[in-house]
């Protein structure tokens, strides 16, 4: 049996898949054209049983066959969060964007942050110790069906 990943996760899709077009849901199929293969940073959400729900921020959403998927460590950074840059000893400037892309780096086999401020993409990538995040995220907990309330009765 396979061990399913537990999900959400991130990653690549480095290499266009085996199965060609057949890989990804008919409906689907138009909307992959420049994102596979790619450095794209994208998270896998869901699993339908045939079919893994993909995503990269609201620009981009797919359901692709499980095929060569290439995990990235999760380093809590999402498209749009806003972030303040660090200065880092005066190398780099202070300024607080938001992020635009999310790219793996095989160099620095990490993600590199593409950040938008004002509307203008910046020219340099940054690395997630290069920022702190200003975006706030609500951490929920799992559900937890084992939890019962039991609700007083009066007599």
């Amino acid at each position: 049996m396979i061990g399913w990943p537990i999900l959400p996760d991130f990653g690549i899709y480095a290499i266009w898949p085996e199965q060609g077009l057949e890989a990804f849901h008919p409906e689907d199929r138009d909307k992959i054209d420049g994102w596979i293969p790619s450095d794209h940073v994208m998270e896998r959400f869901a699993f339908d049983g045939e079919y893994y729900h993909v995503r990269y921020g609201d620009r981009l959403s797919f359901r692709v066959k499980p095929i060569l998927w290439n995990q990235v460590r999760d380093e809590g950074h999402r498209l749009g969060d806003q972030v303040e840059v660090l200065s880092n000893n005066m190398q780099n400037e202070a300024v607080v964007a938001k992020i635009l892309e999310m790219r793996f780096s095989q160099v620095h086999s990490a993600i590199e942050y593409v950040l938008e401020q004002n509307l203008l993409r910046v020219d340099k990538a940054y690395l997630a110790h290069e920022f702190v995040r200003l975006t706030q995220r609500e951490q929920l907990r799992p559900p937890d069906d084992t939890l019962t309330i039991k609700v007083p009765t009066t007599p």
